[in-house]
C-alpha cells in the first residue's frame, strides 16, 4: 500500500460515501485543493501529519479525526514516520473526481 514515489490512495467499495485509505511514506504531501460539494474527514490511524485548511495549520495524531468543509482548501504534509489515513467524503463524490482535485495547482 505505500509507495516511495507517492501516497498510495486505496478505495474501499460499497460505501455510501467516497471512504479511502491514504497511505503516506515519511515526508510526502498533499498539494492544497478542493472539494467543491463535499466534506471531507480524516481519522488519523497511524503516524503524525500537519493538516492545513484555509491557511491555519494543525497537528493530526492517532485518533484525530479532521473535517474539512466542502470548498474549502486544504493540504496534507507527513511528518518521519508512515501515515495512515481513513478518508470519507459527503456527499459521495466519485473517486475520479477526489484524484482530480488532488491534482489541482494553487497559487
Amino acid at each position: 500500500m505505500f509507495s516511495a514515489e507517492k501516497y498510495c490512495r486505496v478505495p474501499i467499495e460499497n460505501a455510501r460515501g467516497l471512504i479511502r485509505l491514504l497511505c503516506f511514506e515519511p515526508e510526502q504531501r498533499v498539494a492544497r485543493h478542493i472539494h467543491p460539494k463535499s466534506d471531507e474527514f480524516f481519522f488519523v490511524m497511524e503516524g503524525k501529519a500537519r493538516i492545513t485548511i484555509e491557511g491555519e495549520e494543525q497537528a493530526a495524531e492517532p485518533g484525530s479525526i479532521v473535517r474539512v468543509p466542502a470548498g474549502v482548501t486544504h493540504a496534507w504534509a507527513n511528518g518521519t514516520q508512515r501515515l495512515v489515513l481513513l478518508s470519507v467524503l459527503i456527499p459521495t463524490s466519485s473517486y475520479v473526481l477526489a484524484d482530480e482535485a488532488t491534482e489541482q495547482k494553487f497559487v
